[in-house]
């Protein structure tokens, strides 16, 4: 089908700035099929012309896109520019829906997709045959039920023979018990196993000092940072994840999967659990007195202000041996006296801090402080 010139023009990129502006905008008498191949040639890629076709685009009636969305697109990119910047559930899964849509599109759409509308891409099984990863993506979608993250696996498993039977066994048995409320939500969510990169494998590297303190740590039980005991089961279950498995755990997880992963010896995973959204203030005051923690994760509690600003981080911070000398010089002075006078004492600090406690503590006593 014959595309309207003035579209033509602006795919080719031979349109003057102000008509294709006004293109975008909705202000050309186009046809409608057309003015979607503009908005979408300017709203999925980043153009100066982006900002204007997606405002636009946001404005178009729902039953008009709808009515649309039933034909058939060559190209198909309107299709994903509705499925990426809408939310209105009917027009999705007409969208969804449209034998014009392509596994390519399926692909970049699902992180944008409400949960409601998960169920269709599924059971698109023609889709997800040619582009697996779509698979991947319905199971890490954070709306995604757990009836669809296994419903997922069974057929990574029956259909595609993508996974071993264990493999299965275990992620079904993990979905059962999030759904159960035994497990956190993250657990669902967690990507299939692979081989350790090289990153990951370098990122283990640690001295025979920090080596030495995790054993002696892992013959006592573990506890969080409110001094309560990890059940045995959910350590046991952690100990069965892949590098990739515990660093997205890391990153999602829950308060018990945190104060595990945080003794792991992989400075990656200590590194993502600082940027767990969930993490709280007393957790950081607790990892910032371990002396089994990797100096990046330290250097990551003295970057942060809202961190600093409380008195028990700042403390165990300064106080903790593991602490780079810099770090510890920058913030010491913020100690209160009886704090720095047992700063003074400590011989497993650094003899320099020692000394500058000790001579700020005594400037304040000749009341030179």
């Amino acid at each position: 089908m014959t595309m309207h010139p003035i579209v033509e023009r602006f795919l080719q990129g031979g349109l003057p700035e102000p008509m294709a502006m006004a293109l975008v905008g909705g202000s050309l008498p186009v046809p409608t099929r057309d003015l979607l191949q503009a908005l979408a040639y300017a709203g999925l890629r980043d153009t100066p012309y982006t900002k204007r076709a997606l405002d636009f685009f946001a404005t178009m009636p729902e039953t008009l896109l709808t009515g649309m969305m039933v034909e058939l697109f060559d190209p198909p990119k309107p299709l994903q520019l509705v499925l990426c910047h809408r939310k209105e559930i009917p027009l999705l899964e007409t969208v969804l829906l449209n034998p014009s849509l392509t596994s390519a599109i399926v692909e970049a759409s699902v992180p944008s997709l409400p949960g409601a509308v998960l169920e269709v891409v599924l059971n698109n099984q023609v889709l997800w045959m040619q582009c697996h990863r779509i698979l991947d993506l319905l199971e890490e979608h954070p709306e995604g039920e757990y009836v669809i993250k296994r419903r997922v696996n069974e057929f990574r498993f029956d259909v595609l023979r993508l996974i071993p039977e264990e493999v299965k066994r275990q992620r079904l048995e993990i979905i059962d018990e999030v759904e159960a409320g035994r497990l956190d939500r993250a657990w669902s969510e967690l990507p299939l196993p692979k081989e350790k990169s090289k990153e990951e494998a370098d990122a283990e590297v640690e001295s025979e000092e920090m080596a030495a303190e995790r054993r002696l740590l892992s013959q006592r039980p573990l506890l969080d940072d409110e001094g309560n005991e990890i059940t045995l089961t959910l350590t046991q279950r952690m100990s069965k994840l892949s590098t990739n498995q515990k660093i997205m755990l890391a990153i999602k997880g829950g308060k018990e999967e945190r104060a595990i992963l945080i003794r792991e010896a992989n400075r990656l995973i200590q590194v993502n659990v600082m940027r767990n959204g969930r993490i709280s203030e007393g957790e950081v005051a607790y990892i910032a007195q371990m002396r089994t923690v990797n100096e990046e994760v330290l250097r990551i509690i003295s970057n942060s202000r809202e961190w600093m600003k409380k008195y028990p981080i700042t403390k165990a911070l300064v106080m903790n041996p593991r602490t780079p000398l810099p770090v510890a010089l920058t913030h010491f002075k913020r100690l209160y006296e009886s704090d720095m006078k047992l700063l003074i004492k400590d011989r497993n600090v650094a003899e320099l801090l020692r000394r500058e406690a000790k001579r700020l503590v005594d400037m304040k006593a000749r009341g030179q402080g």
